[in-house]
């Protein structure tokens, strides 16, 4: 493996590459101006074995007038419309830590799916998680499909390429009483903020951008009108659209929660934030989990599942509304999903009688007794037990 060295002159700093000779304990060493030049060196050393005439071609390449994988991904990162989120910022961080220097310098007219298969072993390598590899790999071939569009390259060569397999991780499952357990033993000025989150599915981004004004009547019912979410991190965090245009939607209140906003909300003016740190100052995520959520779900006293985060009373609230019989497309709007589809898979088996249904449709193809579950499985399962029929009869 190639390593690289920064030294300073007397007029600017300069980074050397070492590597040995293949087949030889002799070293060899090259010195470059950038460090972003020293590292595709380093790179190209360490892709071809330190071969220098093969690093050597690919480094002609990559200075050649060809496009690079690099320029379609610049150009792919660049067109996101939301370019003051958190997204793009992750979608530069992840161009500048696992693209550039990897394969970032390939032409993209040249390259080829055997060149993204090694790619994706080059990361695994790394120890990043599917994940990870699987965020990359999309915006590596977004930039392509773009690319595709107009026609600049002929086709995607990431079409096809096998990725690892993500690791499934179930979020914790919580009930009401964990609800009641976390609102008592939380800091009092926490606790409406709990049960909000847990009985509207809101997004922590959504909560926090909140306004004493989002909370209005009508025909009888309250509604949170969610129309923005805080973008960016640190100081520039600031408000702007939802996450999508489904997100921007009204959430009806239960009475017991609405009648708490409405007390709170009286003691403010209706520019105020909903919600506020202990001393008065806008919500802050890593705030509010690393001193007062993470605290509480982690004492002895506390008998709830430690790894409960904010996120988990979205999931509670999802999965309460399906258990208790709520239709998931009116789930997926009130969480404001994009796609029914997430809500579906995500829920659906929580639905009452999911199981039951099933087991009502297969002892209908089955059992003696067929009983259809609508006026219009009959002839459903008809035709399933004439299919089978034909399979085990040999009819």
């Amino acid at each position: 493996m190639a390593s690289i060295r920064k030294y300073s002159t007397t007029k600017a700093n300069k980074w050397r590459v070492d590597w040995r000779k293949p087949g030889s304990r002799d070293k060899a060493s090259m010195t470059f101006d950038t460090e972003a030049e020293a590292r595709m060196w380093k790179t190209m050393l360490d892709e071809t074995g330190s071969d220098v005439i093969e690093a050597g071609r690919r480094w002609n390449a990559a200075q050649s007038q060809d496009e690079t994988i690099e320029d379609l991904v610049t150009e792919y990162i660049a067109f996101q419309s939301r370019g003051d989120s958190r997204t793009l910022k992750d979608y530069q961080a992840l161009q500048r830590n696992h693209i550039t220097n990897e394969i970032g310098w390939k032409s993209a007219a040249s390259v080829e799916a055997k060149d993204l298969r090694k790619y994706v072993k080059t990361l695994l390598a790394k120890k990043l998680s599917p994940k990870t590899i699987r965020n990359i790999f999309t915006i590596v071939s977004a930039a392509f499909n773009l690319a595709v569009q107009d026609r600049r390259v002929q086709a995607n060569p990431c079409t096809g390429v096998r990725l690892p397999t993500l690791i499934k991780t179930e979020p914790p499952i919580i009930a009401q009483r964990d609800i009641d357990v976390i609102m008592k033993a939380i800091d009092p000025h926490f606790s409406l903020l709990i049960r909000t989150l847990a009985g509207t599915g809101l997004r922590w981004s959504e909560s926090e951008a909140l306004l004493c004004s989002d909370l209005y009547h009508r025909n009888g019912v309250t509604y949170i009108r969610v129309s923005k979410a805080m973008k960016g991190t640190g100081k520039g965090r600031h408000p702007g659209p939802p996450k999508t245009p489904a997100a921007d939607r009204s959430i009806a209140l239960d009475d017991d929660l609405a009648e708490a906003l409405v007390n709170h909300v009286k003691l403010r003016s209706l520019d105020d934030h909903m919600f506020t740190m202990k001393r008065g100052g806008k919500m802050s995520y890593l705030g509010f989990t690393s001193k007062y959520l993470i605290p509480t779900v982690e004492r002895k006293d506390v008998d709830v599942n430690s790894t409960i985060r904010c996120h988990s009373f979205r999931h509670y609230h999802a999965s309460v509304l399906v258990a208790a019989g709520v239709d998931p497309i009116k789930v997926a709007q009130r969480l404001g999903h994009t796609d029914t589809t997430i809500t579906l898979n995500r829920y659906s088996h929580l639905r009452p009688g999911a199981d039951f249904e099933t087991l009502q449709a297969l002892n209908g193809i089955w059992g003696d007794n067929n009983e259809p579950v609508d006026p219009g499985a009959a002839a459903q399962s008809d035709d399933a037990s004439a299919f089978l029929d034909s399979i085990l009869n040999g009819s």
